[in-house]
């Protein structure tokens, strides 16, 4: 792990966040880096399988839930392996985080309901949202 992942998962876990909830934003922002940013990480799930899921998570209405399986099969067992390595779990560990986090953090980081509210949005100011929002 970087001491960027380092530094996240301490403040999240000083922020009120357990070691899970930490290891979820370590294991997002890994796959935000290796998507080419948010977009491209918003992007795979749509072109997967989970536009109208991924849709509920944007707008302002309720969160759909979605199972980890459904986040493997999305995400594809290369990118997901290689983020949960880099956090040091497994991938169906992974996918199961992500299904239990996943959309609380899409969901904060469009707060105006707006995909388009992420362009252009770097991995420094999705964290600092992440740590400032997610874990209140």
């Amino acid at each position: 792990m970087s001491l960027f992942d380092n530094i996240i998962g301490a403040a999240a876990t000083a922020l009120g966040g357990d070691a899970q909830q930490g290891t979820a934003l370590q294991l997002v922002m890994q796959l935000v880096e290796k998507s080419g940013g948010i977009d491209g990480l918003l992007q795979t799930l749509q072109q997967n399988g989970l536009d109208a899921v991924l849709q509920s998570w944007i707008g302002s209405g309720s969160n759909a839930a979605v199972s980890g399986a459904q986040l493997e099969s999305a995400l594809g067992s290369q990118l997901l392996g290689e983020a949960a390595a880099k956090v040091g779990v497994s991938g169906s560990e992974a996918g199961n985080l992500l299904a239990q986090y996943l959309p609380q953090i899409i969901d904060q980081i469009t707060p105006n309901g707006q995909a388009g509210d992420v362009a252009g949005v770097d991995l420094g100011s999705i964290g600092g949202a992440l740590l400032k929002n997610l874990f209140k």
